[in-house]
């Protein structure tokens, strides 16, 4: 591996983690924020609708006074069309919440309310009947109404009560989500840029000690001392300067040797003559 590469490969890595952490921590953030989006738009369409049934509920029960108020001035088919309609008014307002448990508001609630509705159903349309005959006798006889009606109302306002609590708790974990997720990326990038300076360091370390090889040979040999042996297994720049070193020593030991059996043969020669 070239020298560069290697003195690439911390900042490379360092820089790799963090924008993957960073991909990884906005994808997850993302993911939370939809869902809690997702959570409150749901919220908000059952607000909506149990604010159209408290509307509705009390429009059915002004129009059963209304209806025992006027009964003297009815004939026995509107009687019955308005004892019919309030039946129909009741149940599409059972339906509704049943509709509302199915997307994941309380079902004991809307088991209640489904009860609590057949009982104000019951004694409404007692009451109509019986004012049909006795008009004072249907209007005691709504007292028992009412109080289905105000346990009605309090049915839904106990489920408005409730969905507020599941949005603000869905709200609140997606909030510790992110945090928990923002905090383990954190340590992750942490423990990366540990990983990149230990890297660093022994790559310097390492290449710093080689050099201080290079020094030590090259000031041999500028002291005539040829003996060095220089090797090394790296695969760089700095081996090769290393194995150059050595390959050089070998060659000047050589060199001088050459020389010095030249002026041995020489001086031989000479005093022959």
């Amino acid at each position: 591996m070239k020298l560069s590469t290697q003195l690439l490969a911390a900042p490379l890595l360092t820089a790799g983690v963090v924008l993957g952490i960073g991909q990884l921590n906005t994808w997850w953030t993302t993911r939370e924020a939809l869902g809690a989006q997702q959570v409150v738009r749901d919220g908000f369409e059952q607000f909506r609708a149990l604010s159209t049934l408290q509307q509705q509920l009390g429009q059915t029960h002004a129009g059963v006074y209304r209806s025992v108020a006027l009964i003297g001035s009815l004939d026995d088919a509107r009687i019955k069309g308005v004892r019919a309609g309030l039946a129909r008014e009741v149940a599409g307002m059972k339906q509704a919440v049943g509709a509302l448990g199915a997307l994941g508001a309380n079902g004991q609630a809307g088991a209640g309310f489904a009860a609590l509705a057949d009982k104000y159903l019951a004694q409404a349309d007692m009451a109509i009947d019986m004012s049909s005959v006795d008009p004072n006798t249907g209007i005691a006889a709504l007292r028992s109404a009412d109080d289905s009606y105000a346990a009605l109302g309090q049915a839904l306002a106990a489920m408005v009560a409730q969905l507020d609590a599941q949005s603000g708790s869905a709200t609140a974990a997606a909030n510790a989500s992110v945090q928990r997720i923002s905090l383990l990326l954190g340590l992750l990038g942490l423990l990366a840029a540990g990983a990149a300076v230990g890297l660093s360091w022994l790559t310097q370390r390492r290449l710093v000690a080689d050099l201080q090889r290079a020094v030590a040979v090259t000031g041999a040999v500028a002291a005539g001392d040829l003996r060095p042996q220089v090797h090394s297994d790296r695969r760089d720049e700095v081996g090769e300067l290393l194995r150059a070193l050595g390959t050089m020593a070998g060659q000047l030991g050589r060199s001088l040797a050459t020389v010095a059996d030249s002026a041995g043969a020489i001086r031989h020669a000479s005093a022959e003559i």
